[in-house]
């Protein structure tokens, strides 16, 4: 009888799912707070989702920037010509090698201040590399991916 339970059992015990570590969880809240400090937060806000030495890339628009000041400087020359709306549809974290990683995908619909009859929807992922520790959680690198842009 207990032969036959021990597979049951092993078969329940691997099947046990264990919460996300606090860094994950941290992680997770950055990924998602992100669109609405990038469309209704402050410029410090919006550093604060940032190392000090982050880079964010968009290779489509050719835009590289390298530290939080360069960050910062595009969302604010960025909030002062558009307005936008982010949706995030879906988000995975994963390990790459000795860090955290995540690939989450997003909508946006980008509206220029000098042409407010045209709205732009983008829609792509962002690839993320995090700093993190047990109290807070960082970008370190953000690379957005486009993968379709239409105009209405």
């Amino acid at each position: 009888m207990y032969r036959r339970l021990l597979p049951f059992l092993l078969l329940l015990g691997g099947c046990a799912s264990h919460p996300p570590s606090d860094s994950v969880q941290l992680c997770q809240s950055l990924v998602y707070a992100y669109p609405e400090i990038r469309d209704n937060g402050s410029a410090e806000q919006y550093a604060d989702l940032f190392t000090d030495n982050a880079r964010f890339s968009v290779d489509k628009l050719n835009i590289e920037l390298a530290g939080k000041s360069q960050i910062v400087a595009r969302f604010n020359t960025a909030r002062n010509n558009t307005r936008t709306v982010h949706m995030m549809t879906s988000t995975r974290q994963y390990r790459q090698n000795a860090t955290l990683a995540a690939e989450s995908h997003f909508i946006l619909l980008l509206k220029s201040k000098a042409q407010p009859d045209t709205t732009k929807i983008i829609n792509g992922r962002y690839l993320d590399t995090f700093d993190y520790n047990e109290t807070q959680c960082r970008f370190s690198n953000r690379t957005v991916l486009i993968d379709r842009m239409d105009v209405l």
